[in-house]
């Protein structure tokens, strides 16, 4: 994609839907040519492909069109049912599926303010209690919109003013769309539901002025059939289809072969299979792994690639489900006891990362040195591992294991391990007394291993903590936060941003729960002074300091809340005066402040304060407060 900044590209984005209201439907080559006063053609195509607008459509011809001139004045219908009368709450595929852009997403509350939102199913569920729709978008109405309707009653949504407006309706006209549908669908085509809409009303733009019978019954009669905002011919096989686009993006997303794609798919789909029958009735899940591997062993022996077997977990495992993970241990167990030799790595690392996630952690570490018993080489298996010794404070032989991955010291924790690193004294011999001390001898105490200030002062542990929260089943926390807090940064300051800057990181892991889970399912790992501080760790809050005195001994801070002081033993940069937001941790060498967001001004400290001093703290709004303020980096983060 050509490199416009953002001032740019939102020109282009704005001038191109004015072309469009003005000059469409067009092809992606005729509509960069109306734009050429800001780049040539080509460039200009290369913005307008990846343009995101909800008023752009995107025909089964290839062109495109601004809905909003498309779509003003018609009226879509839609015939009733029990549970929507009772919820004010539509079904939106596919009678009403060509006008859902105009729903008003981001409304207030529950439909008070009258207007008629489009919202994925599971959040209408949650706000009214309703729940068994079809699509997975629905139209809500203001409360009581349908109380004196009856099932089988027609309603219609028209555009007005670019919203969504509602009317009861009686049918004013009955349309033949198949002479129009026929021209559009080769004999196995497959095209989405909307977009046909948007063509047919082009072609014939009488369509949908009055009311006319719903767009189901039309199709039904017509000879078509719709599933997931599709439509296509009477018969069409749309779980083929599906399982083709699936197995393709698969593919595409992780750089799969075929077979491999093939095989990650067929497998999340056994185990969405057996989540869905444990769900409705309890079975005994080794027995249905044992049934469903032992039948075709051979069926997964393309997960053998590491990328395979990773694409297994993100697809079908990622968030953290006790029965989703005890499906994915009983069926990698099995993988790994009746599938081919080539595939017992892969089978083995998934069982780890399943009774890991359980709780079993060295059970979890035993499947992944089998993992490696059965391909020296394994990546996953071996980052895991490292990620283990890295918890048990050994650094060394996490960094060895590190060695043997491919592109190993480009991770995050290989960074965080040099600062570490045992050091070495040449002066001593194996057997001589250890400088540390203790009277023991050097080998037995301290050869090859971190010196124990590095425990004491708590830095290595938070890093562990962060590293954990790197787990996929935390990605959707870290990430939003950390997307929260940069999204007003400029190009330059979020390239030279990292996770580990801000409150972001931080905020997931105590007010986002990540780092008791971190305690609970590390804590076998973890030297046991490590556990002694962090238990100590769980529920500090942050609070915002005012930086008061600096010196070599460290930096003292006044917490504005408490108002009592605290000496921080490790650098911070600031200067008397600097008003910042952190989480100040308890260490046995002092103090250790971690998460730092500088405040810009008075009136935001006294604001993330006022967030802070909430009995119950929300992660997103704790960042939302603290972000705006300058970068300064601190040793400890």
């Amino acid at each position: 994609m050509t490199d416009f900044d953002d001032d740019a590209a939102g020109s282009i984005a704005s001038a191109a839907l004015a072309v469009l209201r003005e000059q469409g439907p067009l092809s992606l080559e005729e509509w960069a040519t109306h734009l050429e006063k800001y780049g040539s053609a080509t460039e200009v195509a290369d913005v307008l492909e990846y343009l995101s607008e909800p008023m752009l459509g995107y025909l089964p011809s290839g062109k495109y069109v601004a809905l909003d001139t498309v779509l003003e004045g018609l009226v879509f219908t839609h015939r009733l049912s029990a549970l929507e009368i009772a919820s004010d709450i539509l079904d939106a595929s596919p009678d009403l599926e060509p006008i859902l852009a105009f729903g008003d997403g981001d409304g207030d509350g529950d439909g008070e303010d009258g207007a008629i939102r489009v919202i994925a199913a599971e959040e209408a569920a949650v706000e009214r209690g309703a729940a068994h729709f079809r699509s997975r978008r629905v139209v809500m109405l203001p409360a009581g919109t349908l109380g004196e309707c009856a099932e089988g009653d027609l309603v219609g949504l028209a555009v007005e003013d670019g919203r969504l407006a509602f009317r009861l309706v009686e049918i004013e006209d009955e349309p033949d769309l198949v002479p129009s549908l026929g021209e559009l669908f080769e004999e196995d085509g497959v095209e989405a539901l909307d977009s046909v809409c948007w063509q047919l009303l082009l072609e014939d733009p009488s369509l949908f002025t009055v009311p006319i019978a719903p767009l189901s019954e039309l199709f039904e009669a017509a000879g078509y059939e719709h599933e997931r905002e599709l439509l296509a011919r009477r018969g069409f096989d749309f779980d083929a289809y599906d399982l083709q686009i699936r197995t393709a993006l698969v593919a595409s997303t992780y750089d799969l072969t075929h077979d491999e794609a093939v095989s990650a798919v067929a497998f999340v789909d056994l185990a969405d299979r057996g989540y869905t029958d444990a769900v409705i009735a309890d079975f005994d899940i080794a027995d249905w792994a044992h049934r469903h591997v032992s039948a075709a062993p051979d069926s997964f022996v393309s997960l053998a690639d590491p990328g395979a077997a990773v694409a297994v977990f993100d697809l079908g495992f990622r968030n953290q489900d006790p029965v989703t993970d005890a499906i994915l241990e009983a069926l990698a167990a099995e993988l790994a006891e009746r599938g081919p030799r080539s595939v017992r790595a892969a089978a083995h690392w998934l069982a780890g990362k399943a009774v890991d996630r359980l709780g079993r952690v060295l059970e979890a570490e035993a499947h992944y040195e089998k993992a490696l018993l059965a391909e020296s080489g394994w990546g996953p298996a071996l980052f895991e591992l490292a990620q283990f010794a890295s918890d048990r404070g050994d650094a060394t032989r996490a960094l060895s294991l590190l060695g043997r991955i491919d592109g190993g010291s480009e991770e995050n924790l290989y960074a965080v391990l040099q600062d570490f690193v045992p050091v070495d004294h040449p002066e001593l011999g194996r057997n001589d007394k250890c400088w540390c001390g203790s009277g023991r001898k050097y080998k037995v105490c301290h050869l090859g291993k971190a010196d124990e200030s590095v425990e004491s002062d708590g830095r290595w542990l938070y890093k562990k903590a962060c590293l954990f929260a790197f787990a996929s089943e935390y990605a959707d926390i870290v990430t939003g936060l950390d997307d929260l807090e940069n999204d007003s940064l400029s190009e330059d300051e979020l390239i030279a941003a990292t996770i580990f800057d801000g409150s972001a990181l931080d905020v997931a892991l105590f007010e986002g729960g990540i780092f008791a889970d971190f305690l609970a399912r590390r804590g076998e790992l973890l030297p046991e002074s490590e556990v002694v501080t962090a238990a100590q760790w769980l529920g500090t809050r942050r609070s915002v300091y005012e930086v008061v005195e600096t010196s070599d001994a460290g930096v003292v801070l006044l917490d504005r809340g408490s108002e009592e002081s605290v000496t921080v033993a490790h650098s911070l940069d600031g200067t008397p005066g600097d008003v910042i937001s952190a989480r100040v941790l308890t260490v046995p060498t002092g103090a250790l402040v971690v998460g730092v967001v500088v405040m810009a001004s008075e009136s935001q400290a006294a604001k993330v304060l006022e967030v802070l001093a909430s009995e119950e703290l929300d992660a997103e709004e704790v960042v939302r407060a603290s972000r705006g303020g300058a970068d300064h980096s601190t040793d400890d983060r």
